[in-house]
């Protein structure tokens, strides 16, 4: 291994010589851009980087079937540490030019070895007293990256080895008890308060949605010469975070469109806008490791299931393609609710049937009534109404505010006065509806917080009727639905409030093929009421099948 592997594959990459989405090449552009510049405050030094070559040199692959054998880095990776260690400041060649870095890289990609190596470097190289720790979202995800450098230790050469000083919970360095080597997560409540990071992996930093364990930690670096900050993750399911920002940040830069900060260094491989995932040729830009521990033939085996199931493709997207996806087991491709061939466009029709579901929330949250006009067997209109109370609406997160205060003005939306939410208002619009179609065979609910509701309408005659929420009552009309979103047969108005309900849905499958939808767990905040509302009426649609068909009853 040597510093000019890593040169060489930027170089090369800037020049189109191997294959990579755009991201990546301007990233390599600037790094050539970088060593090439002879007017600014930083150089580029050899001797650092072979220095940390000759370290990983040392060290053995613990796992799988490379065990025992030498590290060797690849390419990218040697690139990565080439622009971390590589550049410093002309007058103090002791101070780094980088201290945050970004590695945006799908599964199977070195990202645990990698970071162990630099974790071990830093931890004996780093700054007196160094303190390192990484960061996840749970203890398990935590450890991976210290369990890796453990490994590493106990295979280390004895005169390297004795550097180190490992134990269950840390890792120290020999001779300077101030050092430290953790592991820290959110469910232990341990995210580095107090703390004095001098180097700080937040793994899988896409999926950490508190923002807070994050900053305290980065927080703590400022009296650090050298601080090194790593992002290492693979895309997830919600942008709702602050690793996403920073990313978003970066990419600016590099387009452009934003001032650059050289102090900031990332690669991120992903898939083009423009490019067809189907397409093999475009899978080698998603990850740097295609074709060494990621082989082709088993993402066209992925490809393959992601194409004839839904539910596979944006698990594909997001893990092997590394693409942020809606939900972590998407349900139904957004795109197929958002399709003009979805939308209304006839004048009223007289419905055969109508089935009205409603899902009832906590006392402050999103309340939804579905009403489903059935025309014929495979032929329906779904009409949306929601109710929330003005408390409710104020505990909306700002980053959801604008889809909120879209589905108010557009009047699907209904606030209601006061702190709790008054289901009178929401019985008076099921009677309203009952009023208006008077073909309404069946009003399915939910049971939750739905007594006093339900209640109130069996006063007033209206055919009632509880819809269980367990998988073997829900799955037949969870695939029904899915199959006629899919082929545009459940037509609507085409309100976004819908659209980005659907596209919080994920699906849970059972091993005997049951599915219940769900909101994805990574976003508290999103909702997905509405479409709930749509499966319960569907339910009892398929309860009450058309005259000459057979219908089913699950209790």
């Amino acid at each position: 291994m040597t510093y000019e592997d890593g040169i060489l594959y930027a170089v090369k990459v800037a020049k189109g010589e191997i294959s990579a989405g755009r991201m990546i090449k301007l990233a390599c552009q600037r790094f050539v851009d970088q060593l090439e510049n002879r007017a600014w405050a930083w150089e580029f030094h050899i001797k650092y980087v072979e220095h940390f070559l000759s370290f990983a040199e040392t060290l053995k692959h613990t796992k799988g079937p490379d065990a025992g054998k030498p590290l060797v880095l690849e390419p990218f990776q040697i690139f990565i540490i080439c622009a971390i260690y590589g550049f410093r400041n002309k007058r103090d060649p002791a101070k780094r030019m980088v201290t945050d870095v970004i590695v945006f890289i799908p599964r199977k990609a070195g990202k645990s070895t990698l970071t162990a190596v630099i974790a071990l470097y830093e931890l004996q190289w780093g700054e007196a007293g160094a303190e390192v720790y990484t960061l996840a979202t749970n203890r398990d995800q935590a450890s991976i990256v210290f369990h890796a450098a453990i490994g590493f230790i106990e295979n280390m050469p004895g005169d390297v080895a004795k550097l180190y000083n490992p134990s269950k919970y840390q890792i120290t360095k020999v001779g300077d008890a101030q050092t430290m080597f953790k592991a820290l997560s959110r469910d232990t409540k341990k995210t580095g308060d107090g703390m004095n990071p001098s180097c700080v992996i937040v793994d899988e930093a896409a999926q950490i949605i508190d923002r807070n364990s994050v900053e305290v930690l980065h927080s703590g670096m400022v009296a650090r010469q050298n601080p090194l900050r790593i992002y290492i993750t693979t895309a997830s399911f919600t942008k709702e975070t602050k690793f996403y920002e920073d990313m978003a940040l970066h990419e600016a830069r590099l387009t452009g469109e934003a001032e650059d900060n050289p102090r900031w260094f990332g690669l991120m491989y992903s898939l083009d806008p423009q490019d067809d995932w189907r397409e093999p040729s475009t899978w080698a830009k998603a990850n740097p490791m295609h074709g060494i521990s990621v082989f082709e033939e088993a993402i066209q085996q992925r490809a393959n299931e992601a194409r004839h199931k839904p539910a596979a493709l944006n698990e594909f997207l997001c893990k092997t393609l590394n693409l942020y996806v809606s939900a972590n087991a998407a349900w139904v491709d957004r795109a197929y609710w958002d399709d003009k061939q979805a939308y209304i466009t006839e004048k009223e029709r007289t419905p055969e049937a109508v089935f009205v579901g409603f899902d009832l929330a906590a006392t402050r949250d999103l309340n939804a009534v579905c009403t489903l006009k059935r025309y014929e067997e495979d032929d329906y209109e779904a009409e949306f109404k929601f109710f929330l109370p003005e408390e409710g609406l104020a505990l909306i997160p700002k980053h959801y505010a604008d889809i909120f205060r879209m589905a108010v003005n557009s009047g699907i939306l209904h606030i209601t006065q006061g702190n709790v939410m008054d289901d009178r208002e929401i019985s008076d619009y099921i009677i309203g509806q009952y009023t208006k179609y008077d073909m309404t065979q069946e009003i399915g609910f939910d049971a939750y917080n739905a007594a006093s509701l339900v209640a109130r309408l069996h006063e007033n005659g209206l055919p009632v009727k509880k819809v269980g929420q367990g998988m073997a009552i829900l799955s037949n009309p969870s695939k029904h639905v899915e199959k006629l979103i899919m082929n545009y047969k459940v037509k609507h108005d085409g309100n976004p409030f819908l659209g980005w309900q659907l596209g919080n849905c994920e699906v849970y499958e059972d091993v005997n093929g049951n599915v219940k939808v769900r909101k994805n767990e990574a976003d508290k905040s999103a909702k997905v009421d509405g479409i709930i509302s749509l499966i319960i009426a569907m339910h009892c649609s398929l309860d009450n099948p058309p005259l000459g068909r057979f219908g089913f009853r699950t209790f």
